[in-house]
């Protein structure tokens, strides 16, 4: 049954991972057997098996790694390449297999390989040596386990042929090409359609019915209408389902009314991008309808559809009014506390999102049936929160959404990307991005947007111009609050292309559409993105402004940036290097080190800043942003790097000496030479510019 929720009904979005139990209970069996070492999912093509894995994976409680079979065949390793160590290439099985215990961590982790028929022998053999560890249960799909698996103890899961699809031997040929077209020739998608169709009558002596363009034609009931609309909506017919809810038969109860202005105003604003038609609905059935209870449904909706189009104060008010009619039952009170504290978090009150957030997450088990939707969008207002104002540490530990795999996989490389792991951010993008395999999404815009940004930092053009096109078609255009992810990474693949000027006008439009909506942390962050391009002077007072009653560390931090930026304080901008380093942000600090080493008139001073710059650039997956593409790397002949790192390391001078096999005396003074030209004032100093973050 679909369900009309004030924030995410399944109009539009994905279609739901539905009807699979059996098979979901059976790969679990298989990967927690101690006798076996994972699952096998196999079965002819189209029936979800690359679905049903992921699906899976996204349930476990372990760090997953995701070899990608046959996507380097002519690389060693290739099926793991994006997860093995870029610097130090792995050489053989037993180096491979040391790397990616060490990914993964102390403890158990699972693996996932899709089409594991088309892994390459050297990563075959990789993923046998990991078998032997202990610590790994095994997730697979494909034709036939390849050769060097062969040997390891898999349960194998059949999908066999679905017997639904018996159906189609009796439907009409048009009913026949309509179903087709529909699903794509998606087997398992034409499975749920065949069953929901029987469900509702709207597949009835193998026709498919047409919907009635007149009531009285039309269902016999208001829930028939509502059940064949909703399924109307999900196959993307957004306007017969908008015509059928509007001739479906009329009921006086108040109850009644309520079900249906929430079904069709859900239809018009996420099937059919009309959301100030979907406020009108929502505002008639208002003047008609006097119980509380339902005042309070239609208030609550029309409050998370002002959230949508970012109409915040609006938000606020009708979330207010809700909320003093009555004492709401657990599932409106929460939706109501959802409005509430996503409306704070998008617009810089942190303190308020969390109280909220705490209020809507109290009481759980009362209302997650009847209001699912909004778990995953309290988790999110905390997480962006925590992002907001510089806490990652929090927001990766306590803010990732559990329940949306999409929202998790945006709020995971949010996080990632501002601690400068452009690459790992990537990944989580990918996985986000797997997920949206049909339709339109809640969480797309903020996913796909993650992904193109990591993307044009990474140097991935086509994926970055892939993601924002995938945006543009799945990301639901109502939910303009949502939106402004995608905006931001627009200028990121400008900047990619060489365009530095064309990405700081985006960025300067993104910063103003976004003060207009009073979306403050959006438009703090296009702001200092204008300082990250070297632009500082065009917004540093714009910046201060909006940091004065900013909460948190972040906003305050970006504004001192600016300012130093644009002043060329040497001093300014080695501080604020120092502290962005300190929020756990890396690649902010390595372009803050940068732009010091650009302005200093004493060498020593320049190139001690200039190595810092390198140093963290090196902890951010070596990404060249305009900042960064001066920072050269230290000028030290090989013996010196090693000398360097064994300094870093703790080493003493007697100690390199003894190792090195060199006089102390030649030591020392390599150690002052290296000290020289990395501007730094002493082994000391230099130990600490070299280290390791903790």
């Amino acid at each position: 049954m679909t369900r009309w929720g004030i924030f995410a009904p399944d109009v539009g979005t994905a279609w739901p991972f539905r009807g699979r139990d059996a098979d979901m209970a059976a790969v679990r069996t298989a990967v927690l057997d101690p006798s076996l070492v994972g699952a096998f999912v196999i079965g002819p093509g189209g029936v979800g098996k690359s679905r049903l894995i992921h699906e899976f994976a996204a349930t476990v409680d372990t760090p997953v790694l995701e070899a990608r079979a046959g996507q380097a065949p002519a690389v060693r390793f290739g099926a793991f390449a994006h997860l093995l160590p870029i610097r130090t290439p792995v050489k053989d099985v037993a180096a491979g297999v040391e790397a990616l215990l060490a990914r993964a961590g102390e403890g158990a982790f699972t693996v996932v390989v899709d089409d594991v028929h088309e892994l390459d022998a050297d990563s075959g053999l990789l993923l046998a040596e990991l078998a032997g560890s202990g610590r790994m249960r095994l997730v697979t799909a494909g034709e036939e386990v390849p050769e060097p698996l062969a040997g390891l103890a898999l349960g194998r899961v059949e999908l066999g042929p679905l017997a639904d699809l018996a159906v189609l031997e009796e439907v009409d040929e048009p009913t026949a090409e309509y179903l087709a077209e529909a699903t794509g020739g998606d087997l398992r998608l034409l499975h749920e359609l065949l069953r929901a169709g029987r469900s509702t009558g709207v597949l009835d002596g193998g026709q498919w019915k047409e919907v009635p363009a007149r009531a009285g034609d039309g269902p016999a009931s208001l829930e028939e209408a509502i059940a064949r609309a909703s399924l109307l909506a999900a196959l993307g017919s957004a306007e017969e389902a908008e015509r059928m809810l509007a001739d479906a038969p009329r009921r006086p109860e108040d109850k009644a009314r309520t079900v249906l202005a929430c079904a069709r105003a859900a239809v018009l604003a996420y099937g059919l991008g009309r959301a100030e038609d979907a406020d009108r609905v929502l505002s008639v059935a208002l003047e008609t309808v006097g119980m509380p209870a339902a005042r309070q449904r239609l208030l609550a909706q029309r409050a998370a559809f002002a959230v949508h189009r970012a109409a915040n104060r609006e938000a606020f008010d009708l979330a207010d009014d809700a909320a003093e009619l009555s004492d709401a039952d657990p599932a409106i009170r929460t939706r109501i506390d959802t409005v509430e504290a996503v409306t704070a978090a998008l617009t810089g009150q942190a303190t308020a999102a969390l109280e909220k957030v705490r209020a809507g997450l109290r009481h759980v088990e009362h209302w997650h049936e009847q209001a699912p939707e909004s778990g995953p969008l309290l988790e999110f207002a905390r997480a962006w929160v925590w992002i907001s104002v510089g806490d990652l540490d929090a927001a990766a530990e306590h803010g990732t959404p559990s329940d949306d795999p999409v929202a998790r996989a945006a709020t995971r490389a949010r996080v990632l990307r501002a601690r400068g792991q452009v690459h790992a951010a990537l990944r989580e993008g990918w996985d986000g991005a797997r997920m949206l395999e049909r339709g339109r999404s809640l969480f797309a815009g903020p996913c796909l947007g993650e992904l193109a940004h990591s993307a044009a930092l990474a140097g991935d053009l086509a994926t970055a111009r892939h993601a924002l096109a995938e945006a543009d078609r799945r990301a639901l255009p109502t939910l303009r609050a949502l939106w402004f992810p995608v905006a931001l990474a627009r200028p990121w693949l400008l900047v990619a292309q060489g365009a530095t000027g064309a990405a700081v006008h985006g960025l300067l439009d993104a910063a103003a559409a976004a003060e207009a909506l009073e979306l403050r942390p959006y438009a703090l962050t296009a702001l200092h993105d204008v300082v990250r391009l070297g632009a500082a002077g065009v917004v540093a007072d714009r910046l201060a402004y909006l940091a004065e009653d900013a909460e948190g560390d972040l906003a305050a931090l970006c504004a001192r940036h600016a300012e130093a930026s644009a002043a060329g304080d040497w001093s300014g901008l080695i501080g604020v290097s120092f502290e962005f380093e300190e929020l756990g942000m890396a690649l902010h600090a390595a372009e803050a080190a940068a732009q010091a080493a650009e302005v200093h008139w004493d060498k020593q001073q320049a190139a001690a800043a200039g190595t810092r710059a390198w140093v963290l650039a090196q902890r951010s997956d070596q990404v060249r942003t305009p900042a960064l593409r001066t920072a050269a790397v230290p000028d030290l002949s090989r013996i010196q790097y090693e000398m360097a790192e064994l300094v870093a390391a703790g080493r003493t001078e007697p100690e390199i000496a003894e190792q090195m096999a060199m006089p102390a005396k030649t030591v020392a003074e390599q150690i002052a030479e290296i000290c020289t030209r990395l501007g730094v004032s002493g082994p000391e100093r230099l130990a600490v510019l070299l280290a390791p973050p903790v």
